[in-house]
């Protein structure tokens, strides 16, 4: 690994950091053992144990090294063997490593303590449970070396354990609120002042309390109550300390109400006060301090609804609770719905709406309360609002709140009726003209019927009888002409058949749909040589004749793209009532029709089928086949009685 300059200032940091630490754990270890009594290295009060866990939850569990070290010159310094005194300091240093550990890598708590889990994770993991490892080492090391006796091994235990868990419940609060920033306590002008009087106040009651009788020591947890209320974590925390102190300080030297017994079982009715004191005092700032937290956190959250619903156009933002109280309402909508924002906060939807509207308004808010999202469509004062409900609850939890989204869709609304005003005018335009252009064809087929159908009929009826009177005076080459203008005539009786069969085929009219299908397949079967495979109703169908032609002109349409562009070798063509509908479909394997086509505004064949198709209330759809080729499915709708109505 490449050494650098960094590393190197990291590396002596952390070494003065430790150094640091293990004489500070030496100097206050040697200090709390005034308060040593059933061993001269069991203390009953034992801040270190607090410094140590503060120190790897603030610093980090790389700094372990100075605990040990602290630990060890503490106890080799004090009679202790350096054998009994290394475990001792493994102990120890076990001891915060399990503490810190659990707090951060299992409970996760905040260094902080500003929520009253972490509160607890620091008093049942690391006070209590951690604190049994340095115990159960250190008395085992001492029993081992012979530096106390097995008989007083469970009472040394309880001493040891009972010390290190006041420590760690006291001290490390304190170090660690002290070394945090602190928002949750109440911001004044004379903060200061309040503090100093404060705590003035405290170390004189406490003093004087210890000095008293029995009975009034209790008074000092309302006033560590009103500190932790008064001045947050960090005051609590204090507090606890001084009357910490200043207990330890008085029954040491035998005065107050946990001096009337022996040294060790006063020691110990102090130690149990003095871990009920801090608990509480750390429970109530914590618990202060997380309702501050929630009620910035509500805030901050409104200041971002408001802010969002502000610049969000014709739209509203409301939020609401279980009564549907307005709690919230921002937005331009507000004003333009003819409401003043700060006359409609806190009211109900029933105080501000007219019976028929709450009605309409209350039943889809109260979805968000079964965690259901709910929108529907909301008109008011000639305004028509798009509302989206939604509940706010944390996952798992039941919703409190309901948060309602309203877009102005009036103007939306207006368009979407001009839009449909004007696609129906354009459908009706287009069925006009669709029957116009079948009314066109029929009179135009009917024209050509009767007057070339006629006309080239009468000519060919002339060239007959010119014909027979050449037969009279025989000559070849003038019969022959004759033969080959009579055939001429022929052909052109047949053109003009086809071209009136094209327009209009009268067996549509005379015949129907059915009737119809089957000659245009004969017939497209005879120009393109295809073979088509048709399958019709073995029922008659009766159907209006604009769905008749509908059915008519999308075969006649399909079969002519099929002859025109698939290089197909087979057709089918199916037509079956389905489901209440008359599905037709005609398919073929042909080539298949490209993909670019299908929505391309110049395929004037597809438009011109759609146009059909929508024209009767149907549809149609072109695709490519799934083992290639083209399909052709309309869709109408047919009532069972055999008739189709618009």
């Amino acid at each position: 690994m490449k050494i650098t300059r960094a590393l190197v200032v990291s590396l002596l940091r952390d070494a003065a950091g430790i150094v640091a630490l293990a004489a500070l754990y030496t100097v206050v270890a040697r200090i709390s053992l005034g308060a040593a009594t059933a061993h001269h290295v069991v203390s009953n009060v034992w801040p270190p144990a607090g410094i140590a866990l503060f120190a790897l939850l603030r610093f980090g569990l790389r700094f372990w090294p100075g605990v040990a070290i602290g630990a060890y010159i503490l106890n080799v310094t004090n009679g202790v063997s350096p054998e009994g005194a290394l475990i001792i300091a493994f102990g120890n240093t076990l001891e915060c490593f399990a503490g810190a550990y659990l707090l951060t890598r299992v409970a996760r708590i905040h260094t902080a303590l500003d929520r009253v889990r972490d509160v607890l994770a620091l008093v049942g993991l690391a006070s209590i449970v951690a604190t049994i490892i340095a115990a159960s080492i250190g008395v085992g090391a001492l029993v081992l070396t012979g530096s106390a006796a097995p008989n007083d091994a469970l009472r040394l235990w309880i001493v040891w354990w009972t010390g290190d868990a006041v420590g760690v419940a006291i001290v490390a609060p304190f170090l660690l609120t002290w070394t945090e920033p602190e928002r949750d306590a109440l911001e004044t002008r004379t903060r200061a002042l309040e503090e100093a009087v404060t705590f003035v106040v405290l170390v004189v009651a406490t003093d004087l309390l210890f000095r008293a009788s029995n009975g009034f020591v209790y008074l000092v947890f309302p006033m560590t109550t009103w500190v932790a209320l008064r001045l947050g974590r960090r005051g609590a925390a204090t507090a606890a300390t001084v009357v910490m102190v200043l207990a330890t300080w008085h029954t040491v030297h035998g005065v107050g109400p946990f001096a009337t017994s022996s040294a060790i079982r006063n020691l110990f009715a102090l130690q149990l006060f003095l871990g009920v004191l801090a608990t509480k005092c750390m429970l109530f700032a914590a618990s202060r301090a997380e309702t501050r937290n929630g009620q910035a956190r509500l805030q901050e959250t409104e200041s971002r609804y408001r802010l969002l619903a502000r610049n969000l156009p014709d739209a509203c933002v409301v939020l609401y609770d279980r009564d549907t109280r307005l709690l919230l309402v921002e937005g331009p909508v507000v004003a333009a719905a003819g409401f003043v924002k700060e006359e409609v906060e806190g009211r109900t939807i029933g105080e501000l709406f007219d019976n028929e509207s709450a009605r309409a308004l209350t039943a889809p808010f109260r979805f968000a309360f079964e965690g259901r999202t709910f929108e529907f469509e909301f008109a008011y004062n000639d305004r028509t609002y798009l509302v989206r409900v939604l509940p706010l609850a944390e996952p798992g939890m039941r919703a409190q709140f309901g948060m309602a989204l309203a877009l102005d869709i009036t103007l939306r609304h207006q368009s979407e009726r001009e839009l449909d005003e004007s696609r129906a005018r354009l459908q009706a335009l287009s069925r006009q003209l669709i029957a116009a252009q079948e009314d066109e064809r029929r009179r135009i087929a009917r024209e050509v019927h009767d007057e070339l159908g006629q006309a080239l009929t009468g000519i060919k009826i002339g060239l007959s009888a010119l014909r027979n009177r050449t037969l009279r005076r025989p000559s070849i080459e003038t019969d022959r002409r004759l033969l080959t203008v009579n055939d001429s005539i022929d052909g052109a009786i047949d053109s003009v058949r086809r071209i009136i069969l094209r327009l209009r085929p009268g067996v549509l009219d005379n015949l129907g749909p059915l009737a119809a299908l089957e000659w245009e397949v004969q017939e497209f079967t005879q120009q393109a040589g295809l073979p088509v495979q048709l399958a019709l109703p073995t029922e008659p169908i009766d159907l209006d004749a604009e769905r008749s032609t509908t059915l008519y002109r999308t075969v006649q349409e399909a079969l002519t793209n099929v002859m025109r562009h698939a290089n197909a070798t087979s057709v089918a063509v199916g037509l079956k009532v389905h489901a209440g509908k008359l599905v037709l479909q005609v398919t073929d394997d042909g080539c298949g029709i490209p993909e670019d086509q299908l929505l391309n505004p110049r395929s004037m064949g597809i438009l011109g089928m759609r146009e059909r198709a929508m024209s009767c209330g149907g549809t149609l759809e072109v695709r490519r086949a799934a083992g290639g080729g083209t399909d052709v499915v309309l869709t109408v709708p047919y009532e069972q009685n055999g008739r189709l109505t618009s």
